[in-house]
């Protein structure tokens, strides 16, 4: 079995959105209870991206096992992968990149007034 070209990409806008969900969150609570005598940059940034990696791969394994029990989007290899998108999907797909677009940025632009001068 081969994974469409939908699937993929489906996999990959999912693992992105729990990517900077996961390192935001971990971000957001390191920098709410580190101690005031361990918060210059170099420490924080460490301790964040320890956070990162050191769970990031278990999540991926996990991520990619919950994906291989899901049968959407799989095919047999001698199948075509590469059928045209309809309208409808096309617009679908495009919204969501929209939306992904629009809370990355409202993201962003909320933590920006939370950070302090």
């Amino acid at each position: 079995m081969v994974d469409t070209r939908r699937r993929t990409l489906v996999k990959t806008v999912a693992w992105r959105v729990i990517g900077i969900a996961w390192t935001w969150i971990g971000a957001y609570l390191i920098l709410l209870f580190t101690p005031d005598r361990y918060r210059s940059a170099a420490v924080l940034s460490t301790f964040i991206v320890a956070f990162h990696h050191s769970t990031r791969m278990a999540m991926y394994y996990g991520y990619e096992r919950l994906w291989d029990a899901i049968a959407w989007g799989k095919c047999e290899p001698s199948t075509s992968l590469a059928g045209p998108m309809s309208w409808r999907a096309m617009a679908t797909w495009s919204l969501l990149a929209v939306v992904a677009v629009v809370l990355i940025l409202v993201l962003v632009l909320y933590v920006t007034t939370l950070v302090k001068p």
